[in-house]
């Protein structure tokens, strides 16, 4: 009889300490002493800084577009009543295209007076004799060169001054692409130049005369002044304020409408103190990060900044190689900052 009471009360003590451990969880001096106890604080994520190259450039996704044809202008009222070139002709820009006759006033001439005599004695005076209208001629030239279509008038059809006659659609190229307006900021140095890829076409070439935003909008095509017909540069995609262009060189072979990518070096940096952009509050010129001390303390600390690559961003001053910093800045969510994934087809390297 013995034998089973022990039993039962061993058995009564195994189930009185799993209660205790499943409802109570310990001692509180245990709790506190165990580092994997969950506590639901996440703690502050730090970097250190680091020594590496930056490399600030810009892929930006795009087509090949067609420049818009120009309109060949009538300069003077009159009648057109000649053509030195045919429908679907090249021509050079500043090549004679048409001629307009404009009708002239007519000339009046009079006899020179002779000077009164002293005695007031006057010869007659003679009398104006008016002469007959002397028309001029006025040449309407290509504005741009490329081949003549869409004429408006024919021969001996009076125009009108700034009469559009006929239009010259040049066989020049232009890279257009999208950014965001942030991404202005990287491209402070204005770049003049671009590396575009066209898959299946041909290597990749410079593309010159690189125009973004505003002067994108406002660039003429590399065929000079005339009126546009048939659209408007950027082929109506995005808005002034993100575009970026850049001229096709002539030597390349291009068609309307081809995808591209286009490289836009905006600076590099070798061996320079870098931190993620998310730790930076401002990255323009100077910035706020927050540095770790040893006890753990955040120190706010103001810091000069270079160039940045969308992911991490140059330190001039204000750190050392080795401190520690949040990588987030304090107080917006983590993941966000980061440049890379905003909106808009812009891939940084």
């Amino acid at each position: 009889m013995v034998l089973p009471a022990l039993w039962l009360l061993i058995g009564a003590l195994i189930a009185a300490s799993l209660v205790k451990l499943a409802f109570l969880g310990g001692s509180a001096s245990a709790r506190e002493d165990n580092p994997l106890k969950p506590t639901g604080e996440v703690p502050a994520q730090t970097v250190p800084v680091e020594v590496r190259d930056i490399e600030n450039t810009l892929v930006v996704e795009g087509t090949i577009e067609l420049d818009p044809a120009k309109s060949a202008l009538s300069p003077a009222e009159g009648t057109f009543v000649y053509s030195w070139v045919r429908e679907g002709q090249a021509v050079a820009a500043g090549e004679r295209l048409f001629q307009i006759r404009s009708e002239g006033e007519p000339v009046e001439i009079a006899e020179a007076i002779e000077e009164a005599q002293p005695d007031a004695r006057r010869k007659p005076r003679a009398p104006i004799v008016p002469t007959a209208p002397r028309p001029t001629y006025t040449n309407v030239v290509a504005p741009v060169a490329g081949k003549v279509s869409g004429f408006a008038v024919a021969l001996g059809d009076p125009v009108s001054k700034g009469l559009a006659i006929a239009s010259v659609q040049p066989r020049t190229f232009k890279a257009v692409g999208n950014i965001t307006p942030l991404d202005r900021y990287r491209l402070l140095n204005r770049p003049s130049t671009a590396r575009v890829t066209i898959k299946g076409g041909p290597k990749p070439f410079k593309c010159l005369q690189l125009a973004i935003g505003d002067a994108a909008a406002a660039a003429p095509s590399s065929g000079g002044e005339g009126g546009e017909m048939g659209g408007g540069e950027g082929g109506g995609e995005g808005d002034a304020a993100t575009t970026i262009t850049c001229r096709v060189p002539e030597r390349v072979t291009v068609f309307d409408g081809l995808n591209m990518s286009m490289d836009v070096a905006a600076g590099a940096a070798s061996e320079v103190l870098a931190v993620p952009v998310t730790g930076v509050r401002g990255l323009l010129g100077t910035g706020t990060v927050w540095v770790v001390g040893d006890d753990g303390l955040e120190t706010e600390r103001r810091v000069r900044l270079g160039i940045t690559d969308g992911k991490v961003v140059e330190v001039r001053s204000g750190l050392k190689p080795g401190d520690n910093v949040l990588r987030y800045v304090p107080g917006a969510p983590q993941g966000e900052g980061d440049m890379e994934g905003m909106e808009g087809e812009v891939i940084y390297r």
